[in-house]
């Protein structure tokens, strides 16, 4: 019995060891993460937003520049449902499920099992799971890198502000193709964003890479063992700690930011500003305003380009390939300003820089082949 028992392990571990199966199993996590929170949020929105409203009624009889910091589309209190409902419960659902991984033994097989793989992109394996993390928020997972190796932190910080579609940008952008009725766009997305954050990397690598490969070590896979509890329920309220300490008085002051933004009438200069430009990724003039929403706010994608009910768009937008490009261009264009914070805190100044230029030049390249090739092919 014994030795049946060790040989079925044995098979097992081998199993989580094969590439597809170990990107499979640490993507699970993230999966179940988002859709359950947001299937928590949509079922407890309109209540939230109901009892919201008498206060956004009643802010609205303050003055001006107040009212605008506090309600708007962008005031602290009209932004809190999507705080509270979608970014919040799929940080701690995901925390949990890591936690899990960790405690169990998962974790260091999976990322064995990807590590020769990803360490050509500059990644170890366990660096992957930190990107996966930032499908939650990026904030918590661009701390986790402090634990990263020093051949390996920067690559991890930039995959992590690029390719990790955070629970504010996932929901908006799922808002947006279920009002289209072409939620089939949400998977493509989704792997667009992965397959383009690798040859990112690929670009973006030092020069002395060869030399940085043999720094980046091999994840030691430990014995698969039964988690405990107590160990899972303190990781996931350090997470919440993180969260609350972190990205709380960082939103409220972005908050602040977008809403004197807007009432100054600053967003729509910009927004006209951009509106030209559009036409160079084949989209009307009014995809402009999701750009720049999207790029201070994940959510702003869905705000700039949903009615109040989320279920119609405000602008034409003719093709799936136009609408494709305007959800990857308004969300993969910048990090959201408070991961950009986050990164200047933890890696200084100058790297943030590079990296949010790096980025942009890359985003804008990628959304000119998706709008004209696609365009091509149409």
């Amino acid at each position: 019995m014994i030795h049946l028992f060790r040989k079925t392990t044995d098979g097992l571990i081998s199993l989580l060891h094969f590439p597809l199966v170990s990107l499979v199993c640490l993507f699970l996590p993230a999966c179940i993460a988002v859709t359950q929170a947001n299937a928590l949020a949509d079922f407890l929105y309109d209540t939230i937003q109901l009892f919201l409203n008498q206060f956004l009624v009643q802010i609205e009889t303050l003055p001006a520049p107040l009212a605008a910091v506090l309600g708007g589309n962008y005031g602290i209190v009209a932004m809190l449902p999507f705080l509270l409902l979608y970014a919040l419960p799929t940080i701690l659902i995901f925390a949990a499920l890591i936690a899990f991984y960790k405690q169990s033994g998962l974790i260091n097989h999976l990322s064995y099992g990807l590590h020769k793989f990803l360490k050509y992109f500059g990644l170890s394996g366990q660096d992957l799971v930190r990107v996966i993390m930032g499908y939650g928020c990026n904030v918590p997972a661009v701390l986790a890198t402090r634990s990263c190796s020093s051949a390996s932190r920067c690559s991890c910080v930039s995959a992590i502000a690029h390719g990790s579609i955070c629970s504010y940008q996932l929901s908006s952008s799922l808002a947006i193709f279920a009002a289209t009725g072409l939620t089939v766009l949400a998977p493509i997305y989704v792997a667009l964003v992965g397959i383009n954050t690798l040859i990112y990397l690929k670009l973006i690598r030092p020069k002395n890479y060869q030399d940085t490969l043999s720094k980046i070590e091999s994840p030691k896979p430990e014995v698969l063992k039964a988690p405990k509890l107590k160990i899972i329920i303190s990781e996931t309220n350090n997470t919440l700690k993180e969260f609350i300490v972190m990205a709380l008085p960082i939103f409220v002051g972005i908050c602040i930011i977008s809403g004197l933004l807007q009432y100054f009438g600053i967003l729509a200069s910009m927004s006209q500003l951009l509106s030209p430009l559009m036409a160079l990724f084949n989209l009307p003039p009014e995809a402009a305003l999701s750009v720049v929403l999207g790029s201070v706010r994940k959510d702003g994608i869905a705000v700039g380009l949903l009615d109040a009910d989320l279920n119609s768009l405000k602008i034409l937008i003719e093709t799936p390939v136009q609408l494709l490009t305007i959800v990857y261009l308004a969300g993969v264009l910048l990090p959201c300003i408070v991961t950009i914070f986050t990164v200047i805190k933890e890696m200084r100044f100058k790297f943030a820089f590079k990296m949010v230029t790096q980025q942009a030049s890359f985003a804008i390249i990628c959304s000119l082949v998706i709008a004209w090739a696609g365009a091509m092919l149409n």
